[in-house]
């Protein structure tokens, strides 16, 4: 019988599908935006097995989107990374990393372009806003 008494803190959040992690064999989790995270379903060995031959379960709800919109937004999200996106078709999503000034890196979200300007960056664990926009 596995123990399933995580003894979780009631500032950081589940997430829709965190019963269904547990019901799929979840065994350790971790936090990431403010939410518990899936981050170990049993062997390493076994997990990796399953990547490569079957299906493995990530719980993506964890991730914050972001939403860019208006005239200059493409213009916007283009200054953003040094991906070209001029091929990025509405609808089309790309994996981008967002960059600063001296070309590091800040964030390596996914980018989701919903119509001509409009756009959602799937972030993964940072504060982007404030690390883009603080005074330096």
């Amino acid at each position: 019988m596995v123990n399933k008494n995580f003894g979780f803190g009631t500032q950081i959040r589940k997430s829709p599908y965190f019963d269904s992690t547990i019901k799929w064999g979840a065994t350790g989790f971790s936090v990431y935006n403010h939410m518990y995270i899936p981050r170990d379903f049993g062997s390493p060995e076994k997990n990796f097995w399953n990547l490569i031959q079957k299906s493995i379960l990530c719980d993506v709800a964890v991730e914050r989107q972001v939403e860019i919109t208006g005239p200059d937004a493409y213009k916007f999200i283009q200054l953003l990374t040094p991906r070209d996106l001029s091929k990025l078709s509405v609808g089309q999503c790309k994996y981008v990393l967002i960059v600063n000034d001296k070309g590091g890196i800040i964030n390596d979200p996914v980018l989701l372009r919903l119509a001509e300007n409009h756009f959602w960056l799937s972030l993964a664990d940072s504060d982007v806003k404030g690390l883009l926009f603080r005074n330096e």
